[in-house]
């Protein structure tokens, strides 16, 4: 009985310790791979909640989560072959504008109170800063724009450059009138406004001594504008309260309302030609890329929620 157990036991064993096959990918593109638990990984939180939804929805939500994630391969893979990578320095920096006045350990809290895992959301940060890389690199000379272009569109569009009355001012923002007040005769006495807002102002435009740009009435709060408008230029205003502090204001320019000069819009334009020739540019790309590179989608792996094996 034992010599006819041994062989048995024997194959039993051999097949236990036989490496099982490899799960196939549920996306193979090019040399890349996407597997179905990576893909439900990532796509978790979209597919969270929709086993109520019918079949055809959930499968069309998958069809455009998973061509998202086969668009971000596609632009990883050109990332390599270009030799694009996000420096420690780039993303430090990136992620200093995205806190704002928050510190690292608050902002970290802010994301986790939404709902966000803060290290997917960095691979997010990370993600869309080398997609916008690889997309300068991409499209550079397809998205320039001449000064002739910029002279071109200006005349065809005229509409575009009427302008309603505008004026530019500088602010210092400060806690209690008292403070408002101290800084008034500072300025009476002869100290720069921006000086004195770079030092004293509690509002982000601190940075720019006060700087609110140009701006129209309605883009302001109302008592804002109140004051503002009638302020004649090089005057500062007295101290007007607001929910947030109070405000001293100081109007540096005055525009009429009327049709914008070409010499006054040819930089902005020329950053909203740019802008909209470089969106149309990485989109051709991008098509071109995914006619380019071979994509083969096992779709057998993907049922509707509830259905998932």
């Amino acid at each position: 009985m034992k010599t006819m157990l041994l062989p048995i036991l024997l194959l039993a064993l051999l097949g236990g310790c036989r490496q099982q096959d490899p799960v196939p990918p549920l996306v193979q593109i090019g040399t890349r791979e996407i597997h179905l638990a990576q893909f439900r990984a990532e796509a978790g939180q979209a597919l969270d909640g929709t086993g109520d939804h019918s079949a055809a929805e959930q499968q069309l939500l998958q069809r455009r989560l998973l061509a998202q994630l086969i668009d971000r391969e596609l632009i990883l893979s050109e990332a390599e072959q270009r030799g694009v990578r996000i420096s420690a320095a780039e993303l430090e920096t990136a992620l200093a504008d995205l806190r704002g006045p928050y510190s690292s350990a608050e902002f970290q809290e802010v994301l986790s109170a939404s709902g966000q895992d803060p290290q997917q959301w960095l691979q997010q940060l990370k993600l869309r800063l080398l997609t916008e890389k690889v997309a300068e690199q991409a499209t550079l000379a397809a998205a320039e724009v001449s000064d002739d272009e910029v002279a071109s569109y200006y005349r065809q569009h005229p509409e575009q450059f009427r302008r309603p009355a505008q004026l530019r001012a500088r602010q210092i923002m400060l806690p209690t009138r008292e403070e408002a007040e101290q800084a008034l005769r500072r300025l009476e006495q002869g100290e720069a406004f921006a000086a004195l807002a770079r030092e004293l102002s509690h509002s982000p435009d601190r940075e720019n001594g006060g700087d609110l740009g140009f701006f129209s009435r309605n883009q302001l709060p109302s008592d804002f504008d109140e004051v503002l408008f009638k302020l004649p230029v090089g005057r500062v205003s007295d101290p007007v309260a607001s929910p947030y502090g109070v405000h001293l204001f100081l109007v540096e320019e005055k525009r009429p309302a009327g049709l914008a000069s070409l010499a006054d819009a040819r930089e902005e334009l020329a950053a909203q030609l740019h802008r909209e020739r470089k969106e149309r540019a990485f989109a051709e790309w991008l098509q071109e890329l995914r006619q380019q590179t071979p994509v083969a989608i096992d779709w057998s792996q993907l049922q509707p929620q509830g259905q998932l094996k």
